[in-house]
């Protein structure tokens, strides 16, 4: 084990050159002795700092367990006996009964999330904001949260095959909140929740408000709307995981994949109480751990991740050092900080855990257009040469109708250049909703398609819907702008458009906080 200490985290003041220094590399990495108190909401500064934080602490680096321990195997929440409920309750009600001194204890547990999610930290040898989620950093940290949060729960009961469950809220039998979490006797049950979706409510994977669907409509909804953000918009690393993320002011980015907008951002948001501001504590991320159903909510995402992984053979994981060389501090359960990289915890096998394998009916979920895809061409023109006509009768310029600065206060539509050529084998065409601004503290919401024809037909189900904007505010981010990057080569190819000259795409507002965002533009392009 090296000992360090948390100090400038280069050292190279000390005569020392640390291997970041000597590579030169852009790697990610938080400055411990910088935290400060951060914005929960907009409205509100929350101190999540822990104590003592303003000096040094000796740390050591990660190291793999023992390969011959047993492999930790996460179950499906809703599939988990009355044996492990007993024994996962137990090992909470330890941990929430340790003094917030104590790393190990629920509440520092919880400002884990609150403190790297909130801009709390500034990144090492910088006075710029360290930001996990929309990053190609948000994957990596919650399996490095649920990684050490998982093995102090196990060493609290003596227990080194203690997995947490997962919420699989992406196949029909997980998807309502599962029974150990609605139990008022226990220790997992948590007040703070939106009571109307409690069981027997199904779960919305798109949330935007509350549809009153029977279950069967809204599973099958679900499982369209999962093939999206899994299969078709998922098929290059950037927009599955997330932008290229690198240290310092200029190496920002604000791109978050597809699983991050939703189901991630949309359940958090569901989950959360109506009753307060900011939806908590599910619904904003500097509560959001409070609740015992984010550690199985997030599980779940971590499981996804490598489900991507296997489908594509891993040959889309990242090669870049600055990704696998950042990094951050966590507690173990013998009460060490560990400075682990993100190289780490790539490989689940060499974590020493694994997943209970499930059936995944959304890989066979691929949709049908609403409508005959040269019929809804053939109307689009109609309609864009009707446009055309009222432009001109008015002396309006079609330029004016340009996205630039414009307020998402209503449907949106605009024609974006296919810039069709010979596409080459590996790439895949994108659709960038490029400079989206959100002011406000609301959660917000719009949906993307590709040649829509009848906004009566608005669902996951039709092959015309090509992705979704779902944002939590917050997160540390700055204030940079967000681009959406939506794949579609497998969309267009569905609806005969791939060699088109032109396609119409639609920004669908769907919650009354679109007033408050603005968009750069909408554009095409090809991603390798």
């Amino acid at each position: 084990m090296i000992l360090g200490k948390l100090e400038g985290w280069s050292l190279s003041k000390h005569g020392v050159i640390t291997e970041e220094g000597k590579r030169g590399a852009k790697s990610v990495g938080p400055n411990m002795t910088s935290c400060h108190p951060s914005y929960g909401r907009k409205d509100l500064l929350v101190d999540c700092c822990p104590p003592g934080f303003q000096f040094p602490l000796p740390f050591v680096d990660f190291q793999f367990p023992d390969p011959q321990s047993p492999l930790r195997i996460h179950r499906p929440a809703h599939a988990v006996d009355v044996d492990y409920i007993a024994k996962y309750d137990k090992a909470l009600s330890i941990m929430k009964s340790l003094p917030h001194h104590d790393p190990r204890s629920f509440s520092r547990q919880a400002n884990l999330h609150c403190l790297f999610c909130t801009g709390a930290y500034d990144q090492q040898n910088s006075n710029a904001p360290l930001s996990i989620h929309r990053t190609w950093l948000f994957f990596p940290w919650h399996r490095m949260m649920i990684y050490f949060h998982e093995r102090i729960l196990g060493s609290l009961i003596g227990d080194e095959t203690f997995a947490l469950p997962y919420w699989a809220w992406d196949i029909p039998q997980g998807m309502v909140i599962p029974d150990m979490y609605t139990n008022n006797s226990s220790s997992f049950y948590h007040t703070m929740r939106d009571v109307s979706h409690l069981p027997p409510q199904t779960a919305d994977l798109n949330y935007v408000w509350d549809t009153k669907l029977i279950p069967e409509d809204q599973i099958d909804i679900n499982l369209a709307f999962m093939y999206n953000q899994m299969v078709s918009g998922a098929r290059k690393t950037e927009l599955f995981r997330g932008c290229t993320y690198k240290a310092g002011k200029e190496g920002y980015c604000n791109g978050p994949g597809t699983i991050e907008l939703a189901p991630h951002n949309a359940l958090h948001t569901w989950i959360g109480s109506s009753l307060n501001p900011g939806r908590e504590d599910m619904g904003k991320f500097y509560s959001a751990a409070k609740d015992r159903i984010f550690y199985a909510h997030h599980a779940n995402i971590d499981r996804l991740w490598e489900v991507w992984r296997e489908a594509h053979k891993q040959q889309l994981d990242i090669k870049d050092p600055d990704w696998l060389d950042s990094f951050f501090y966590f507690y173990d359960e013998n009460l060490r900080l560990v400075r682990v990289k993100v190289g780490d915890v790539v490989d689940t096998i060499k974590l020493g855990y694994s997943y209970e394998q499930v059936h995944r009916p959304w890989l066979n979920m691929r949709p049908k257009p609403s409508y005959p895809p040269k019929l809804a061409r053939q109307t689009l023109k109609t309609k864009e040469k009707n446009k055309l006509e009222m432009l001109s009768r008015t002396h309006v310029s079609s330029s004016e109708l340009d996205t630039h600065g414009r307020a998402l206060d209503a449907s949106l539509t605009v024609k974006v250049r296919n810039h069709w050529r010979k596409k080459e084998k590996e790439e895949e065409k994108v659709i960038v909703v490029h400079g989206i601004e959100v002011k406000g503290d609301a959660y917000v919401k719009f949906d993307v398609y590709v040649n829509l024809i009848d906004q009566f037909k608005i669902s996951p189900k039709f092959r015309e819907f090509a992705g979704t904007f779902a944002h939590i505010p917050g997160g540390g981010a700055g204030k940079k702008k967000i681009d959406l990057k939506l794949g579609v080569s497998e969309l267009l190819e569905d609806l005969e458009a791939d060699q088109d000259e032109s396609i119409w795409v639609t920004l669908l507002p769907t919650t009354p906080s679109c007033s408050n965002v603005t968009v750069g533009g909408v554009r095409m392009e090809y991603i390798k």
